[in-house]
């Protein structure tokens, strides 16, 4: 029977099938193959398909926290965190939630567990409590068979992620994790491990790492964004006649995109669409214009029902119907025709218009006048549901600091933000470029060859070092 640990092998973790392509790529594992390692990738069934004998493809399988697992987390991230220790605005607003909605706990919290959140008695509980009775065997199995000297995870604030980097702490395996979004570091509880290395976007992202998780600056990388990589590919965009054409739309006409979040992010989104295809229909606006409505997928048409049906309004649902990624949540899937789509709405969009998405940085990239949206229309709304809680997260004030977008805090401040940028395009363009400067540390098509290059060197040290 061939000894199938004698490899030097690397265990990737994707958790998300939406993963797939954007940061974790045919390319990149490839080229780790062709670097010497064997491969082993935990992702979801049939979304990988590879005839290279060095990677193998294993299921992964979707953990469900117990109410035990859940009750933990809460004890350790909430009532007994230690308040010294640096928290983002983010995490502070989440905090304040909690107080409001768990009063007893609050009080818990305040009286008892602040006390007992530096005994290093209680931590050294907790952190005895994550390790063992938590410890999932559902990928013994694999780490047996196939020995991997390194970790390497996407998502690593996922819980999916979870049972594998227990695993992997407990072995002493040296692990790595691509922080796959802005906020990931700002809004998310710790997880049960600290890994060898990060890679993240960018400065500010490294410096997040270091104020909030205790990580030292040389052991977070910086490599771009891979998501963004094809928006540096100029022969995806279309002619602008032929890119409106495709939709239907008037090329003498203006294009005002609003990009729309799930349901989770917002109800109120029907009603600002409302608001701007009226001020179309109505002449509001200094310019003719065009409303392309481009609904995020894991939202429902049927929410703007009331104004797709008019004139100049014309609907974008980005991929494709698809069961590939359901474990995920996702009924949908991208290729990269859906990438080259995104693209060119973002570059011949005259004004982009969303509530406080990651679409915003990627408009900035083709200098697209971004406007977005805090207030709540006529709706009476907690606070802590409101559009306007998004103005005050962490990751999203490094792009108000910027002004390189415009804030819409009333209807009647939104019109008048369109009217300035369809009369003025350059307006902001400095704002737009430090946003672009900041948040993608490079825009040259390279980020997935940087993201490459860390993992790559992380093996070979980790591997030489174990030898």
């Amino acid at each position: 029977m061939k000894d199938e640990s004698k490899h030097n092998t690397i265990l990737i973790v994707l958790p998300y099938g939406i993963g797939w392509k954007s940061i974790i790529n045919d390319d990149i594992l490839k080229s780790i193959s062709n670097f010497g390692f064997r491969i082993v990738i935990l992702a979801e069934d049939n979304m990988i398909n590879s005839s290279d004998p060095n990677i193998i493809v294993r299921p992964l399988i979707k953990y469900q926290r117990s109410r035990f697992e859940i009750a933990f987390g809460l004890l350790r991230n909430y009532v007994f965190a230690d308040d010294d220790k640096n928290h983002s605005e983010t995490l502070k607003l989440k905090i304040s939630q909690f107080n409001n909605q768990h009063p007893v706990l609050s009080l818990f919290r305040k009286f008892i567990g602040k006390s007992l959140s530096k005994s290093n008695i209680i931590n050294s509980l907790f952190a005895w409590i994550d390790s063992t009775l938590f410890l999932d065997n559902n990928y013994k199995e694999i780490f047996d068979t196939y020995n991997p000297q390194v970790i390497f995870v996407t998502y690593p604030f996922s819980f999916y992620t979870y049972p594998v980097v227990r695993r992997g702490k407990k072995m002493n395996i040296p692990m790595i994790a691509y922080v796959p979004s802005w906020d990931n570091l700002t809004s998310k509880w710790e997880v049960p491990v600290k890994f060898d290395q990060l890679i993240v976007w960018n400065k500010i992202m490294q410096n997040e790492a270091i104020e909030f998780l205790n990580y030292k600056s040389s052991q977070v990388k910086i490599c771009g964004v891979p998501q963004f990589d094809l928006h540096h590919d100029n022969s995806l965009i279309r002619d602008r006649k032929k890119f409106i054409q495709s939709f239907g739309g008037n090329p003498d006409k203006n294009i005002i995109v609003y990009a729309t979040g799930t349901k989770q992010l917002s109800d109120i989104e029907p009603n600002i669409v409302e608001i701007i295809q009226t001020a179309i229909e109505e002449n509001k606006l200094h310019k003719p214009c065009q409303l392309l409505l481009r609904v995020h997928p894991r939202r429902s048409t049927s929410d703007f029902q009331n104004v797709i049906e008019k004139p100049d309004v014309f609907l974008q649902i980005p991929g494709k119907s698809s069961n590939e990624f359901i474990d995920s949540g996702y009924h949908w899937k991208s290729d990269i025709e859906d990438y080259g789509l995104l693209s060119n709405t973002l570059f011949h969009s005259d004004v982009m218009i969303n509530i406080a998405s990651t679409i915003t940085i990627e408009s900035c990239i083709f200098d697209t006048p971004v406007i977005n949206i805090a207030f709540d229309t006529d709706q009476d709304i907690n606070s802590f549901k409101s559009v306007k809680r998004h103005f005050q997260y962490s990751h999203y004030m490094h792009l108000l600091n910027s002004n390189g977008v415009k804030i819409a805090r009333s209807s009647k401040e939104l019109l008048t933000n369109i009217n300035d940028y369809l009369d003025n395009p350059g307006l902001d363009f400095d704002g737009r470029a430090r946003i672009v400067e900041s948040q993608c540390y490079k825009i040259d098509g390279q980020s997935s060859e940087r993201l490459l290059k860390y993992i790559v060197d992380f093996v070979n040290e980790k591997i030489d070092y174990n030898r």
